[in-house]
């Protein structure tokens, strides 16, 4: 399996990005690409029970959602 940190939507004026980093998924929600985003982490734990789950789904889909949550649970097996 490769591993996959980094995942993305993009639109005109709007950037969702979601980030795994250490044992945290960063989700980022950029409304101004000149402003600070709006900003969520949560730890794997968090991740694989549900934390994030509608703001991944909402903006990025629910095959992505499943795309991450797969990958943080191979993380959380590894360690």
């Amino acid at each position: 399996m490769t591993e996959r940190r980094y995942w993305k939507n993009s639109e005109p004026y709007h950037l969702v990005e979601v980030i795994l980093e250490e044992n945290n998924v960063i989700f980022k929600d950029w409304f101004d690409t000149g402003k600070d985003p709006n900003r969520y982490d949560w730890t794997f734990a968090e991740f694989i029970i549900g934390k994030g789950k509608s703001d991944i789904e909402y903006n990025l889909g629910m095959g992505v959602y499943q795309e991450i949550l797969e990958e943080v649970k191979y993380r959380t097996m590894k360690e």
